[in-house]
């Protein structure tokens, strides 16, 4: 498959990731009380009703909510390449114009980096292992 990028959007009204990958995206928002998550191609629409997908959509907002203001970030949109390894899932997403910051998750942890800042986060879920099931879903729609 082409290269995969990820989008995380963590603005104060909306939450929301997607997923490209060549002409296929997967997206997931939250806006309000109201959802929308599909993966969308040129031919069709497969809608997505996964609440493990909710979940990891607004988990991932906050953390970068939390990435952004550690390194002082004015964006609200975070975009990277997303690298799935035997390693786990790495997420290197551009945190200023000129500055990268490298999440890796593995199990139930999100271990950021970002110059200086280095801290290790705990998660509810498995965001890896969610990302891992629907960039394959992705691939299958």
């Amino acid at each position: 498959m082409s290269k995969t990028l990820l989008s995380i959007t963590s603005s104060p009204g909306v939450r929301a990731i997607t997923i490209t990958a060549g002409d296929r995206i997967l997206a997931s928002h939250l806006y309000a009380k109201s959802s929308y998550a599909a993966v969308v191609t040129r031919e069709r629409e497969c809608v997505i009703t996964s609440e493990e997908l909710k979940k990891a959509t607004w988990l991932l907002s906050r953390l970068m909510d939390r990435v952004g203001s550690a390194v002082k970030s004015r964006y609200y949109t975070y975009t990277g390449p997303l690298e799935i390894s035997t390693e786990g899932v790495i997420f290197k997403p551009y945190v200023t114009p000129t500055s990268t910051a490298e999440i890796i998750f593995t199990g139930k942890f999100a271990r950021v980096k970002a110059g200086d800042f280095k801290k290790k986060y705990r998660t509810s879920i498995e965001i890896g292992e969610v990302l891992r099931r629907h960039v394959q879903l992705l691939e299958n729609c």
